[in-house]
């Protein structure tokens, strides 16, 4: 295994029991630091590809609980938000594209940390829908802003929960077409996906035992500062290339 690749599996493992001990950030966690192993481009179509099964699996097993309505309207606006995306990763500069995905984060762990709501009902969500779903179709991340904007609606965390994945699975299916259909499944990605995959499995084990025994809130605070160093990290790193 080349030091890239055993790289990318420490990244992906670490996002794995980040996703599953504190419920969010794999796509946070994983982009930065990956994009600095492999091109820019390939670190989000790698994140996204492993965040689609966490996403239909949440779906699938919360499905009773799902907000139709909700889930309709978000989805569609998330959909059409795609294809921007796609073209986006297709056509930004390698430098440029790391700069958007760490600006990306450092938004993403803002609204994580401070909890933040946005109001005005199906209309924010609409629009939010919209830029997350070109957000993750060029950068891998798409869950904080759609997360604020659900804390809006004062839904049943276990509605928000399954409304989110029926969401993000749509997107995340329409991404990957998008990504096939532009030529972003390339060499590159498939070597990174044959170790994200055990990575994958190592990071949900391990997390649900840390869950188990971590306090929650500490280990929130910890992933917040990760966040805010390895996106701080990566525009460092362009302004001096």
């Amino acid at each position: 295994m080349t030091p890239a690749l055993l790289g990318a599996f420490v990244i992906l493992a670490v996002a794995s029991v980040v996703r599953s001990t504190a419920g969010f950030g794999f796509s946070l966690v994983a982009v930065p630091p990956l994009a600095l192993l492999v091109e820019p481009a390939a670190a989000v179509v790698v994140a996204g590809v492993m965040a689609a099964p966490l996403s239909l699996w949440i779906a699938v097993r919360d499905r009773r609980h799902v907000d139709r309505r909700i889930t309709a309207v978000t989805l569609l606006a998330g959909l059409s938000g795609v294809p921007f995306g796609v073209w986006l990763l297709s056509v930004l500069p390698p430098d440029v594209l790391t700069v958007v995905i760490a600006v990306v984060v450092l938004l993403g762990t803002f609204l994580v940390w401070r909890r933040v709501a946005l109001r005005g009902g199906l209309a924010t969500i609409i629009g939010v829908g919209v830029f997350s779903g070109a957000s993750f179709a060029s950068t891998g991340i798409d869950g904080p802003p759609m997360v604020a904007a659900f804390q809006s609606m004062r839904l049943e965390p276990r509605v928000q929960r399954a409304t989110l994945a029926v969401v993000f699975s749509g997107t995340s299916l329409a991404a990957l077409a998008g990504f096939a259909v532009s030529g972003q499944l390339t060499a590159t990605v498939g070597r990174t996906l044959l170790v994200g995959v055990p990575a994958l499995f190592v990071g949900i084990f391990t997390g649900e035992r840390i869950f188990r025994r971590l306090d929650a809130e500490r280990f929130r605070r910890v992933v917040l500062g990760l966040l805010v160093v390895s996106s701080v990290s990566v525009v460092v790193r362009v302004a001096m290339a």
